[in-house]
């Protein structure tokens, strides 16, 4: 109940302000987007077996630095959706390891509450609605709900295998309604631990996709 009315008094700040008659307006404010995922580090073994991918959505409050509103600064919060393809098996002491059969579809997925903050420099005005965006981001993540899925076998709840907690940077890019944006990863999602040399890697994400702002 106080969680709604948190969101509902959020959501009526960012509609009023979007009234407002200033050169101070507000942009951007809900975010909607989606990615193709893959790992950057080299991991000996490691085969990305298929369409890797996550979606995000959330609100944001626009802060203006200056009355023309083209420079800023906004915080929110939001919710992701993260499914990974590869041939990562599970391992013992909450580690994976890289499979031997390298054309294995296992799927790892799990779900975020995403906590973002943007430096935004845009070339937008009052009258105009179509303009460029160059946001600069960073994101801290609360992970809960990862599953297992084997290409042979059942799915599988797990416990500690997933970082609880994870952090990462972005970029956007773009004009009017198509935006790119770039994420790379700060601190491992998982660590994989790869045989026979018993090397721990850590298992960093990174991302490619669009997005789109609304308000």
């Amino acid at each position: 109940m106080r969680l709604n009315l948190l969101i509902t008094i959020f959501l009526f700040n960012i509609l009023y302000s979007q009234e407002d008659g200033s050169l101070n307006y507000k942009e951007d404010q809900i975010y909607l987007n989606f990615n193709f995922d893959f790992q950057l580090k080299s991991i000996e073994g490691y085969q990305q077996n298929g369409f890797s991918r996550s979606f995000n959505l959330g609100i944001l409050r626009d802060i203006s630095f200056n009355e023309k509103g083209n420079k800023g600064i906004a915080f929110g919060l939001g919710y992701g959706y993260t499914r990974l393809v590869n041939n990562l098996d599970i391992g013992e002491d909450v580690n994976f390891y890289v499979d031997s059969n390298s054309a294995l579809r296992n799927r790892l997925s799990y779900h975020s509450i995403h906590f973002p903050i943007e430096l935004r420099l845009r070339t937008s005005t009052l009258e105009s609605f179509a303009f460029w965006r160059f946001y600069f981001g960073y994101k801290l993540n609360y992970n809960f709900l990862s599953n297992y899925k084997p290409f042979f076998g059942r799915k599988t709840s797990l416990k500690k295998y997933v970082s609880q907690f994870s952090h990462s940077l972005s970029f956007s890019i773009g004009f009017n309604t198509w935006n790119i944006r770039f994420e790379t990863g700060l601190s491992p999602i998982l660590k994989i631990l790869t045989h026979p040399n018993n090397i721990k890697d850590d298992f960093l994400i990174s991302s490619v996709g669009l997005v789109f702002y609304i308000l």
